[in-house]
């Protein structure tokens, strides 16, 4: 691939000779990646950083230039003042697209693809850069966007940029570039007691600047001796005051950071102490979380037999009343108990205080008698004893990553035992040990 006028430009003119032409971009019989919609699946923007804010993938017939950060925000400014593009509102999102190019916005991040026939990633001060002809080519259609944004007409000029971008052509060809940041400084991330999200989810670092937050990388689970490390603008990094980690879709996402907030800390010079209790976090402390549960099955209330295949948590002492002493969970947050036995993880339902009924009151399989207003299932039918197994309460996302217990684990009892009915059993509080805390550092 010939990317001669990348290498040498220094948004000088070239002194090519330049044919004349009414405008750039795709003529009629070029493949159209619009459509009628930004429904396009795979074609849509479907996810933020990644590590770095510009991406290449290749595929067949095309590969794929995904933008976020700096480099998404100048694309949608263009395309903003572009001709030929369309623009829909779907999904609480805004979308600009053309032939080859997609962005999304939520009004203050963004994201985009370009497809393009022919990209590279990193050449000498560039993310990525792709060429092709004047007319059918993803680089001629970014030549055109980039030339309304400067209010030129495109056969006037050989380059034309706007903020990151660059383009330069000759009479048959087009070069574009997605310029490297000026001036970076290393955000280096480091957690503890993280847990695996699946496949369906990731984490994602942001960080909060007086213009709101912004994103700093998504990543899987990392291990306990792992540093997630990426290159963060230099201003950015001057204008943060704090660090977010978030959970988020790993596909289809919002550009906006989720209300699921994993860890947070506050700048202090170079480096962030996180943990959950920031208040940008859970903000809660569960160190001085306290509970108790006892057997019983409410729902088959004439039966006195039957008290392993069920667990409550509340105490019959207090009125009755909750014996559950969990602080109030933020927005993307909520409490859920479980049975963990032969059978594997059992929910009994989540809920966001211990004097409440949980998601599924008495559960699906209880019993035909009134069950109390308390966190709480009987396993009536089929049958389930819950004695000799743990019984567990955790705090989950919302929306869940899996329908198994998250990683966070306040209270656990490690063998209920048939008691008889109103005997408290209590529960050993497990923070921190399987809470997750860290650092982020700029270096």
């Amino acid at each position: 691939m010939s990317i001669s006028i990348i290498k040498r430009t220094s948004l000088v003119s070239l002194g090519l000779l330049v044919a004349a032409c009414a405008a750039e971009g795709p003529t009629d019989d070029a493949e159209d990646f619009g459509g009628a919609s930004p429904e396009l699946g795979d074609l849509a923007p479907n996810g933020k950083a990644d590590g770095e804010d510009v991406r290449v993938f290749a595929g067949n017939p095309y590969d794929r230039i995904a933008l976020s950060g700096s480099a998404a925000k100048d694309l949608w400014d263009a395309l903003e003042e572009a001709s030929g593009v369309t623009s829909v509102r779907q999904n609480g999102l805004d979308y600009l697209y053309g032939y080859y190019t997609i962005c999304a916005s939520n009004g203050e991040a963004a994201a985009c693809n370009v497809y393009t026939r022919e990209a590279t990633k990193g050449f000498e001060g560039f993310a990525a850069t792709l060429h092709g002809k004047r007319f059918r080519s993803a680089a001629s259609e970014m030549f055109g966007i980039l030339a309304a944004k400067n209010q030129v007409t495109p056969a006037s000029v050989n380059v034309v940029e706007h903020g990151r971008l660059l383009c330069e052509k000759t009479s048959s060809e087009v070069w574009c570039g997605v310029k490297d940041a000026l001036d970076t400084v290393s955000l280096s991330v480091k957690l503890e007691n993280l847990g695996d999200l699946g496949t369906d989810y990731v984490y994602e670092g942001w960080l909060i600047t007086s213009n709101g937050p912004v994103t700093a990388g998504r990543f899987n689970l990392m291990s306990d001796d792992e540093t997630v490390t990426i290159e963060v603008d230099a201003a950015l990094a001057a204008d943060s005051s704090a660090y977010v980690l978030t959970i988020e879709p790993a596909v289809g996402d919002d550009p906006a950071p989720s209300s699921v907030h994993v860890v947070a800390g506050d700048f202090t010079g170079a480096t962030a102490a996180l943990d959950t209790e920031h208040p940008a976090a859970l903000g809660a402390d569960h160190t001085t979380a306290k509970g108790s549960f006892f057997l019983a099955t409410p729902t088959t209330a004439s039966n006195d037999q039957d008290n392993a295949l069920g667990v409550w948590f509340l105490d019959p002492a207090q009125g009755p009343g909750a014996s559950l002493d969990l602080p109030t969970l933020p927005a993307g947050w909520v409490y859920e108990g479980w049975v963990v036995g032969g059978e594997g993880p059992v929910s009994t339902g989540t809920f966001l205080s211990g004097d409440m009924p949980d998601s599924d009151g008495p559960g699906v399989y209880a019993g035909p008698d009134a069950a109390p207003p308390f966190p709480g299932q009987d396993f009536i039918n089929p049958p389930m004893s819950v004695a000799g197994s743990a019984v567990v309460i955790s705090v989950e996302p919302s929306p869940d990553n899996s329908p198994a217990p998250f990683f966070m684990k306040p209270l656990v009892n490690g063998n209920a035992m048939d008691l008889g009915a109103g005997v408290l059993q209590g529960m050993t509080n497990q923070v921190p040990s399987n809470y997750p805390v860290g650092s982020a550092t700029f270096n």
